[in-house]
């Protein structure tokens, strides 16, 4: 029943799309980016020795213009999690790489102009790629999804139909991404309450086509 409903509405989607005039185009957009992140996981053992981490990211990301001011924002962000901190003076790395799914509600500033701040925010969706501590795979302590929020500032450099494209977000884990491992590595281990959330800063800039 539940997937003919989906099938119903996929199709109802579809047609929707294909009707629609072709006035309506200039209601779509999409871009692409790339910068960097700042993550700084919060482990709940954390003694503050842990450094912020800074990784590459990129993304590609579609608009519907909802209004001149108002637009809804889906994204598909490659994106490292994690913290380095100090054993003496061994260096230790930790690693999680996330596919990053947002939805994001975002609100020009102004209708117009050469450099337009906006400002979203939204739910974001995580599927774990891979993760790592001093480099040994790590992640079969680690849920495979992770849930949280993007909140974030940003603008519109340009006047043209192709415009540059500035963003700083913060992106907050609001659920415990560790995981007990599978028992035959835990059989002689005593169970924890470890939680770890996943956080960080994240700078791109890019192109709105």
């Amino acid at each position: 029943m539940k997937k003919g409903i989906l099938v119903c509405a996929a199709v109802v989607l579809l047609f929707s799309v294909g009707a629609a005039p072709a006035a309506a185009a200039s209601r779509f957009g999409f871009g692409l980016k790339a910068g960097f992140s700042l993550a700084n996981n919060v482990w709940s053992d954390d003694d503050g020795m842990e450094k912020s981490l800074i990784r590459p990211t990129f993304g590609v990301f579609a608009l519907i213009k909802l209004s001149p001011m108002l637009a809804v924002q889906s994204e598909l962000n490659y994106r490292t999690m994690g913290e380095w901190w100090d054993d003496d003076g061994d260096k230790i790395v930790e690693t999680f790489n996330y596919l990053h799914i947002p939805v994001l509600i975002r609100a020009r500033l102004m209708s117009e102009g050469t450099f337009v701040p906006v400002v979203f925010a939204g739910p974001v969706v995580g599927f774990l790629l891979s993760a790592k501590e001093a480099g040994y795979d790590i992640k079969d302590f680690f849920k495979t999804t992770d849930f949280g929020v993007d909140l974030g500032l940003g603008a519109e450099i340009g006047t043209g139909k192709v415009k540059g494209l500035l963003d700083l977000r913060y992106y907050l884990g609001l659920t415990n991404a560790y995981s007990r491992p599978p028992i035959i590595l835990t059989m002689a281990l005593p169970p924890t309450d470890f939680s770890m959330k996943n956080r960080g800063f994240v700078f791109t800039a890019g192109l709105i086509f």
